[in-house]
């Protein structure tokens, strides 16, 4: 920055900060370029009956990134937007809360793109996780924010009326995550305004792997994009068996969208920097790159569960059943036993096995998202049952002519905005609230007569929680639907 850099305390236009080293500094150079990557004599991926709600794009260097980003915005290109909301990690400096832009505009070499300030203020007001604020937009004091900056000239290319809402990410917590999607959507829902906006996560992928494990790395991100499994991505990220220095901006991007009406996650390219038709194609360490879309598609449907034969039930219960026997008389199972299904069972899908003893619970365990086809699956959360119930102990061989069994097969989890969309006998709950969580089945609550109030309550109980945590606004509640199988 030169020194005669305007003063953050005299002026509330954010100055290009990156230009002539992320991206061209002359206005003329920087409309070519961008041009370039939006390809725009290629046909588009999404059609425009289709509605968009949200994009997922990478931040890097534009000869490094720019021919991922600009099959993204090209989608953008004739679009009804009135409002963009920008959201970036913040990769230079840690606050714990999520910055929306204090300030009137920021300013590229193509001119200045306004704050909707009306918008802005909506969204900072609604919890203590998310404030009006400069951290993160600084161009002084600390190095400055690339992430976001580097989206506005895309936007301002192809959607030149638009205003914006830049936020930064202090911190991707689960707590910050939540929090800022739960400010976005109480800000725009029941709003004609929903209608006209926008949603950008500015991301990339895995960091200086070679091509190859680049490129094996973040197939497991498209994957989970693609089934719109926030919920396991976060969870992926946070064990780090994926990589995005975006994933808490892409997890409020994927479930805002959701919230507004959007049903299909559309991935349109993959690459890595390896890739770059603009950079020397080094792939000893490369950065892997993601465009894609959330959108609202009239035609498009598909179940949230599998779709199983009465063999295909009969093969999982028998499964079960003998799985548990084995462990219980002291044998190591054996899935090899068992031909090897196709078909749903070979997807992937998360369950929970339970084993009643005379009518009684005597065991029940499984996991949170699916990470192995559904009859793998199946069988291990059977081992889990027979072995690591800590309520009940581990299942005794003289026990078993008394056991029956039952499988639950889940679908995603899918974010709780308001308690009027939980509905008894079709919805189970999981709920997250600081370093505590619980899981109820559906069949639980319809098996008991209970309402909604009291579905929550005893979720919480289960967490180890007081009974009315649901209400606490830091409190994420998630839903799912299930195939019982007996």
């Amino acid at each position: 920055m030169s020194q005669d850099a305007p003063s953050e305390k005299s002026i509330s236009y954010r100055p290009p900060t990156v230009a002539g080293a992320f991206y061209p500094a002359d206005a003329d150079s920087l409309n070519a370029e961008i041009e370039k990557y939006l390809e725009l004599d290629k046909p588009k991926v999404i059609p425009e009956n289709v509605k968009i709600l949200g994009i997922i794009s990478p931040h890097a260097g534009y000869v490094y990134s720019g021919f991922v980003a600009g099959k993204a915005y090209r989608e953008l290109v004739g679009r009804d937007i009135k409002t963009v909301i920008i959201i970036s990690p913040s990769h230079q400096v840690y606050f714990p809360y999520a910055s929306v832009f204090s300030g009137d505009a920021y300013v590229t070499p193509l001119g200045p793109v306004l704050v909707d300030k009306e918008l802005a203020n909506r969204i900072s007001s609604q919890n203590i996780y998310v404030k009006l604020s400069m951290e993160g937009h600084q161009w002084q004091r600390v190095t400055p924010e690339h992430s976001l900056e580097v989206q506005i000239p895309f936007v301002q290319k192809v959607l030149p009326n638009a205003k914006i809402v830049p936020i930064v990410m202090g911190s991707q917590e689960n707590v910050i995550i939540h929090s800022l999607t739960m400010a976005i959507y109480k800000a725009l829902q029941n709003t004609p305004q929903a209608d006209e906006v926008l949603l950008i996560a500015s991301s990339d992928l895995s960091h200086y792997h070679s091509y190859k494990t680049a490129y094996s790395i973040d197939e497991k991100f498209v994957q989970t994009f693609s089934r719109f499994d926030y919920f396991k991505l976060t969870s992926l990220l946070n064990s780090r068996e994926v990589e995005a220095c975006g994933g808490g901006p892409i997890a409020v991007v994927m479930s805002v969208s959701e919230a507004l009406g959007a049903n299909k996650p559309v991935p349109i390219h993959y690459g890595t920097s390896g890739d770059s038709p603009y950079a020397p194609r080094m792939k000893d360490q490369v950065v892997g790159y993601f465009a894609a879309a959330l959108t609202y598609d009239p035609e498009f449907s598909v179940s949230s569960l599998p779709k199983l034969t009465p063999n295909d039930k009969k093969f999982l219960l028998d499964l079960a059943k003998k799985t548990v026997e084995a462990v219980a008389k002291g044998e190591k199972p054996d899935i090899s036993q068992f031909s090897t299904p196709t078909g749903s069972l070979s997807e992937h899908y998360t369950a929970f096995v339970t084993i009643e003893k005379n009518g009684e619970l005597r065991a029940c365990m499984g996991h949170l998202f699916p990470v192995k086809p559904l009859y793998w699956e199946v069988f291990e959360v059977a081992k889990l049952s027979a072995t690591s119930d800590w309520r009940f102990g581990p299942v005794k061989s003289q026990e078993l002519p008394e056991l029956s069994y039952e499988i639950t097969i889940l679908s995603r989890f899918k974010k709780v905005f308001s308690e009027n969309e939980i509905q008894i006998g079709k919805h189970g709950l999981f709920i997250r609230y600081r370093n505590h969580s619980g899981l109820l089945l559906p069949q639980v609550a319809s098996e008991r007569n209970w309402d909604v109030r009291t579905f929550l309550e005893n979720l919480c109980l289960k967490a180890g929680l007081s009974k009315t945590t649901y209400l606490d606004p830091e409190a994420e509640i998630f839903s799912f639907e299930a195939l019982i199988i007996h």
